[in-house]
């Protein structure tokens, strides 16, 4: 074989690696659960520390203050959302907690969300520490690793943040939402034809 020959093929070698690296690197690796990758790994947990779903937004505001990971201020660190019935508690973290977002619906969180701080933790540490205690992933790409159950969600996001999510209740939350739209878009519509 030439030299020009073996160039060739060389540079169309690269050239397909090249155009193939941006398609596998944006794909999701959906992992199918089975039984042997939970056993001998804790269960999911329903929140952090102290602070779990499920709980009432007294209870929650009274276990940030005694959380060392949280320095949450009472009452101006709590919003409400238009919708009466969803707040939130926006409070700075401490040292590896950048901040914690934590939401509730009809006054029970569904939804706990602590941004990270890069300087002190990171990604891949996280990352290998969830997967250590709870297995291997349920979901993988290059924004979010995703391990859940029937009614937990934990996801590993960038930027750093890990999230704790109520699956029942975000996904009502996602069907309400959907409906409005649907709604929206009708009258929308309705309105366009009236002319």
């Amino acid at each position: 074989m030439t030299m020009k020959k073996i160039y060739t093929a060389a540079i169309l070698t690269l050239f397909s690696i090249l155009i193939l690296i941006p398609v596998y690197s944006q794909s999701v690796i959906e992992i199918e659960p089975k039984d042997e990758t939970t056993a001998g790994f804790e269960p999911l947990p329903p929140g952090h520390g102290d602070i779990v779903l499920g709980m009432d937004i007294e209870t929650v505001k009274s276990e940030l203050l005694k959380d060392p990971n949280f320095n949450y201020r009472g009452e101006p660190d709590v919003s409400m959302l238009p919708n009466d019935d969803k707040q939130v508690i926006d409070c700075d973290g401490v040292l590896y907690v950048d901040r914690g977002y934590f939401q509730f619906n009809d006054d029970k969180l569904y939804l706990i969300t602590m941004v990270l701080d890069e300087e002190y933790v990171d990604h891949y540490s996280i990352y290998a520490a969830l997967k250590d205690k709870y297995g291997e992933p349920s979901s993988l790409d290059p924004s979010k690793t995703i391990w859940q159950d029937e009614k937990i969600r934990v996801s590993l996001e960038r930027p750093l943040s890990i999230k704790y999510i109520d699956r029942e209740v975000f996904q009502s939350l996602q069907e309400q939402s959907r409906a409005e739209d649907s709604i929206e878009a009708f009258m929308r519509q309705d309105f366009i034809d009236s002319f």
